[in-house]
């Protein structure tokens, strides 16, 4: 994720920064795909640097490498050819390679000084595992007053009937340690979504 403003200095400068970072470690060429999230959203100034994470963390969760948008001709000024380097100009895959965790980097750069790279790293693919089956659940209900309660117990149990039975369990852990415990409270079991 580079900082890439879409300028015809600033870029050139940045690939051939990176290019001779990675050519301590390959010759490899084109393998590597490079992208600006700007293109997307525009520059945010101090949080751009933060965009490039939340986007590199988002590839990691879908699988894919989003676009960068608007890329008619890359820049006269980079040999990308010559770079490990190549414009993810259009929607790709990004499978994991047996054994390695997927990998991104960000770079940002501020007009206040800030020069920043970042490597992060795919948290590890836990296994998942099978769970017992649950046959009754205990949702609790708090609010600040016993109207409150109300609505609220009304809220979960729509909110219930469209979840399916191995939901429910989700359901009610998020709601017994996701909300703040108040005065008025009350403890509700059932056996599955519709009861």
């Amino acid at each position: 994720e580079a900082h890439g403003t879409g300028t015809s200095l600033g870029d050139p400068i940045e690939v051939e920064g990176l290019t001779r970072a990675w050519r301590e470690f390959t010759s490899r060429t084109q393998f590597c795909a490079i992208g600006s999230v700007k293109s997307n959203i525009g520059h945010l100034e101090p949080a751009a640097g933060l965009a490039g994470v939340v986007k590199v963390l988002l590839a990691f969760e879908r699988e894919q490498i989003p676009p960068t948008l608007h890329v008619n001709r890359p820049n006269d000024h980079i040999r990308f050819e010559e770079s490990p380097f190549f414009v993810a100009d259009q929607l790709m895959g990004w499978p994991r390679v047996e054994g390695a965790p997927r990998r991104g980097a960000v770079s940002a750069f501020g007009m206040g000084g800030v020069n920043a790279h970042v490597i992060l790293e795919e948290p590890p693919v836990v296994a998942s595992r099978e769970l017992p089956g649950q046959e009754s659940f205990v949702v609790r209900v708090s609010a600040s007053s016993e109207e409150g309660v109300r609505r609220l117990a009304a809220d979960y149990a729509r909110a219930l009937s469209r979840v399916a039975g191995d939901g429910v369990g989700d359901f009610g852990f998020t709601a017994n340690v996701g909300r703040a415990s108040h005065r008025f409270r009350v403890a509700v079991s059932g056996v599955d979504g519709a009861g």
